[in-house]
């Protein structure tokens, strides 16, 4: 049953391949990127994410908008092209997406980390279920393996904590629990649920929880 499911998701990413060959023709800077591999995009990606002071985006939110959107661009003529091959390749661009800012881009990058999986990217299970949940919270569904620790304005940190750049906490909230088993969440190299609470506590705390990614993922 999860194979066929990985094979579906598998041929609707093919599909989705192939209309990319109808899109225009990317602009020069576009241009300029494609010379880079998936990996070098990735790593841009990452580095553009946590540049700034407070360990996020060293740039203003347009700026930081438009980079992603040169970079997905980027991808998406790779893959029209064929030159995205490997799992590897397939993980780091589902990474890309999962920076973007609408449900498509979230769906997308859910199908690009399946895509990793099934050519044998194991360690692409996370990112896997980390995209489907931010694609349910982005259509308004509860998320369901437990991956996104949402910031909640209703949630005060410690008081001790106060000086945090972030002055409130965290939740699961909307989250079906009872929807996956530990067991599939272990699969996926999700915590269980009984250590997800424990994360929301420590972020509300103000600590940084050590256990967001299952510990044989590792």
């Amino acid at each position: 049953m999860q194979l066929r499911l990985v094979g579906s998701l598998t041929a609707l990413s093919l599909c989705g391949v192939a209309l990319f060959a109808q899109t225009s023709a990317p602009n020069a800077q576009e241009r300029s990127e494609t010379t880079k591999t998936v990996h070098q995009l990735f790593v841009e990606d990452q580095e553009d994410s946590s540049s700034g002071p407070n360990g996020g985006p060293g740039f203003t939110e347009e700026e930081y908008k438009k980079r992603v959107a040169v970079r997905q661009a980027t991808v998406r003529a790779m893959l029209a092209a064929g030159e995205v091959k490997t799992g590897d390749d397939f993980r780091d661009a589902a990474f890309l997406f999962q920076h973007g800012d609408s449900p498509d881009d979230f769906l997308f990058a859910h199908i690009l980390a399946m895509e990793a999986v099934y050519r044998g990217t194991t360690s692409a299970r996370f990112i896997a279920a980390a995209t489907l949940d931010r694609y349910l919270q982005f259509i308004k569904q509860p998320q369901v393996f437990g991956t996104q620790y949402v910031l909640d304005r209703n949630i005060p940190l410690a008081k001790n904590n106060s000086g945090l750049p972030l002055p409130f906490g965290r939740t699961l909230a909307p989250y079906n629990e009872s929807f996956l088993s530990d067991q599939v969440r272990t699969d996926f190299c999700v915590p269980t649920l009984a250590q997800q609470k424990e994360n929301v506590a420590l972020f509300n705390a103000g600590k940084w929880p050590r256990e967001t990614m299952h510990p044989a993922c590792h």
